[in-house]
């Protein structure tokens, strides 16, 4: 049996939530960005004070730099059990897919075939569409009207021998169901086709195995896993020969020489033009360091492997997201006024705790989350970039729908809160 998280240690590492100025209002915009624990903003603060200079010097601020970054590139890599080798850690997801769609321009061919799903968020969409001018054909696997949900049949009906990717969400950032994403890499790549899958709104509720997935490509946001602004994406190795190098010309032959497991490579050369933002990525060792404050304070050991540390906390926090979904989600079953988008389910491994919800007063989405605000309860309207999907459900991307966002450090009183909040509205 696993223990239960201690939400009251979880909560005593984040300063924003212990002594900030706003510690008192229940932060539920989690899926726009989550607070930091105190180890990040100490690895920050530490790298800004010691080390900002240029890595890859032979003195010893230079070696500190050098190691810092190279280290947390590692242990992205772990964190979602890819090789060394295989990830980037770019300004963010909307710019690592961006510059991965240039990069592949000279691989796809006219009258090749994408597959883009307006289930998705914008950046997974527009890149894609773009390179139409190039020739190549984009398909669209739509989501049901009634239901916001893709059909694996759907998709089966648009795979043919020209498909060449296949662009999908592992959870909608709007609908929040969790796609099978295991069984759609096994029909994409009977195909001989890649399959790149947009983690963003799941990633901060499950451990991500890309291996055990099957993806060739997946992006995240580490600014929605507790960590700083940057976003972490995977290429599977068999496809680095696949990408034009998006970088200065000489920068591969540059740094040929360096063959750290964290240092610049030709994936992480070619897919960030500038490389790393120095002190950002030194301080996702803070990142590390509170998943392992957490295993230990939970477990009384010490994880084997990052990776293992990272499936047994997510167990925990799967757990507790589970005891406020069906929290909230009580709330608004019994609630008419209230309509949630999406299904109703508690099940985190089923539907995300990212709720977008349509309420039946004489307010704006707008309104609504300003009378939240009033309360203390921070909460956000809008498309969230998810114009297409919310289209095709029927709401207008220019008002969207209110935005409910849970993480694990949230609470049963906070959830409490919101639900009184909601009802007065």
């Amino acid at each position: 049996m696993i223990p239960k998280l201690d939400i009251d240690f979880v909560r005593a590492q984040f300063p924003a939530l212990t002594k900030g100025q706003y510690k008192d209002v229940a932060f539920f915009e989690n899926a726009g960005g989550t607070y930091v624990p105190k180890h990040v903003i100490e690895h920050l603060d530490k790298f800004l004070i010691e080390s900002k200079v240029q890595p890859y010097a032979p003195y010893p601020m230079s070696e500190m730099a050098t190691d810092a970054i190279e280290q947390s590139t590692v242990k992205m890599a772990e964190m979602i059990n890819a090789d060394a080798s295989e990830i980037i850690i770019g300004h963010c997801t909307t710019m690592n897919l961006y510059v991965l769609s240039m990069a592949l321009m000279g691989w796809l061919k006219p009258g090749d075939e994408i597959i883009i799903s307006n289930q998705d968020h914008e950046a997974n969409i527009s890149p894609w569409r773009r390179l139409k001018k190039n020739g190549v054909i984009i398909r669209e696997w739509c989501l049901q009207k009634e239901t916001g949900e893709l059909l694996i049949d759907d998709l089966s009906v648009l795979l043919s021998n020209k498909t060449k990717l296949v662009c999908m969400p592992h959870s909608s950032n709007i609908i929040a169901s969790v796609n099978d994403v295991k069984q759609v890499a096994d029909l994409v790549h009977d195909k001989n086709a890649l399959l790149l899958v947009d983690g963003v709104s799941y990633a901060p509720h499950h451990d991500i195995d890309v291996k055990a997935l099957s993806v060739d490509v997946y992006v995240l946001s580490l600014y929605k896993v507790f960590g700083p602004h940057l976003g972490l994406m995977y290429v599977n190795e068999s496809h680095h020969d696949k990408l034009v190098n998006q970088s200065l010309e000489f920068m591969p032959e540059l740094y040929s020489g360096i063959t750290g497991a964290g240092a610049p490579n030709y994936l992480r050369i070619a897919l960030n033009p500038g490389l790393v933002n120095h002190e950002e990525v030194a301080s996702l060792q803070g990142l590390v360091e509170y998943f392992e404050c957490l295993y230990f304070h939970h477990f009384n050991k010490q994880a084997d492997t990052f990776h293992e540390c990272i499936k047994d906390v997510f167990e925990l926090i799967v757990q507790h997201e589970t005891e406020l979904a069906e929290c909230f989600l009580e709330n608004i079953e019994s609630s008419p006024n209230i309509k949630l988008i999406g299904r109703v389910n508690s099940n985190i491994n089923k539907r995300s705790p990212t709720y977008c919800l349509q309420i039946n007063n004489d307010k704006t989405p707008k309104e609504n989350t300003a009378l939240l605000a009033e309360k203390n309860i921070a909460a956000q309207s809008g498309s969230f970039y998810a114009w297409r999907c919310l289209k095709e459900i029927g709401i207008d991307p220019a008002t969207g729908p209110l935005r409910i966002s849970m993480v694990h450090f949230n609470t049963i009183d906070e959830v409490e809160r919101l639900n009184f909040a909601i009802n007065s509205l």
